[in-house]
């Protein structure tokens, strides 16, 4: 078994994944449908505790039997409740015959060196239990009663508002499939600790326009999945040819990477969405997908100001049924470089210069080092051809100007 989850490890950081502080992604649509992102907070135990988490689900994940292909999503929330204390929950959405919910959260004390439990952060816990208990019977009144008589606080999470407790839906035995949570406000509770509030402040960054004529041959490079540890050397190269391109990003992961952001709209990229979780959005109910976008364009703008107006579906799947949810633009590509399963520097530039024409987008993927090692290269070939690069939003509006001469 030893063998096995040590495989598993391996196949996750050899994937396109990132090790340094930040977020972990492995994105993959080839054999199954999986989109793993969760935080890398350079404290060891905690960092070991949530990879160990992550390599089991995947583990299992990949022995499940299902008729349909399966799918595995799992995201995170990362807060620093104060300089001491950080808290990451993981949540975990497997789609097969049926579909499985269910959480898992640490709270870790840096100073002390401890997981903490809520009996360490709530101040009279017995008291509260008698509350949570009564609440949690009204809101899932099939709830299995013995389980409630002895229920544990193991999952939770605290924003600036609310203390969340998590219950995993198999735990509960109700009817649901989701997951059951409640949200105690904190002003309502006695705290042990402190909770720093935080303040976003908007930038209001926008978009730089470049010259380009309507005879210029143009193409827009695009790159799907950021941020990660690789976009700034993206970027690097981006700013060296005085070039553009258009990111679509995961909203849960930009909060560790907010300058990365503001240095994308600074130079002249652009942002786009490309979802919070990287779920497959077909499988989406109207609720489910307007989630997934809201809570992105959310973050985006909490960090830089700008609101995207472009949605990359994730797989490129869709239908005109979720199209009609939103007012964001879809946005496909015609050229794929499909770096992320070839990875070969050669291959890529072939699955694209080819392939490339006058009004192009080409579809990369800045989560992995793949496009990074051939950008240079790809870049210095087009600009040879006499090509332009400018965002997809240029591109579309020169597309326009061009149709009605």
């Amino acid at each position: 078994m030893k063998k096995i989850v040590a495989l598993i490890v391996l196949i996750l950081f050899l994937c396109g994944c990132e090790q340094d502080k930040g977020v972990t992604s492995y994105i993959s649509s080839s054999n199954e449908l999986v989109a793993i992102n969760y935080p890398v907070t350079n404290i060891n135990v905690l960092d070991d505790k949530i990879s160990s988490y992550v390599n089991k689900t995947y583990y299992n994940f990949k022995n499940i039997k299902s008729k349909i292909k399966p799918e595995l999503n799992i995201s995170y929330t990362y807060k620093e409740i104060n300089d001491e204390v950080v808290n990451v929950s993981l949540k975990t959405e497997i789609v097969g015959d049926k579909t499985i919910n269910k959480i898992k959260t640490f709270t870790y004390n840096k100073i002390s060196g401890k997981f903490l439990t809520m009996e360490d952060l709530v101040d009279d816990l017995e008291g509260l239990d008698y509350e949570i208990k009564k609440e949690l019977l009204e809101k899932y009144q099939d709830a299995d009663m013995d389980y409630l008589s002895n229920v544990s606080y193991d999952y939770f999470t605290i924003d600036d508002e609310n203390l969340t407790l998590y219950f995993n839906p198999a735990e509960i035995k109700s009817k649901y499939d989701e997951l059951i949570y409640l949200d105690i406000p904190l002003d309502s509770l006695k705290l042990l600790i402190d909770i720093d509030k935080s303040s976003n402040k908007d930038t209001y960054l926008s978009i730089k326009k470049k010259n380009v004529s309507i005879d210029d041959k143009v193409v827009a490079l695009t790159f799907d999945d950021g941020p990660s540890k690789y976009t700034s050397k993206i970027l690097d190269i981006l700013d060296k040819y005085k070039a553009s391109a258009t990111f679509f990003l995961i909203g849960n992961k930009v909060e560790f990477y907010g300058d990365i952001l503001k240095r994308m709209l600074e130079e002249g990229s652009e942002i786009g969405n490309h979802s919070y979780d990287h779920k497959l959005l077909t499988r989406l109910s109207k609720e489910e997908f307007q989630e997934e976008i809201n809570k992105t364009q959310e973050a985006i703008k909490n960090i830089t100001g700008f609101t995207p107006t472009l949605f990359r579906p994730t797989y490129g799947g869709y239908t005109n049924v979720l199209k009609s949810y939103t007012d964001l633009k879809f946005v496909l590509w015609d050229v794929d470089s499909r770096d992320w399963q070839v990875k070969s520097k050669d291959k890529i530039l072939k699955n694209i210069v080819p392939n490339v024409k006058s009004g192009s987008i080409i579809l990369m993927h800045d989560n992995h080092e793949y496009a990074l090692k051939v950008l240079d290269d790809l870049i210095q070939n087009l600009k040879r051809q006499g090509y332009k690069f400018v965002t997809v939003s240029e591109l579309l509006e020169l597309k326009k100007i061009r149709e009605n001469e």
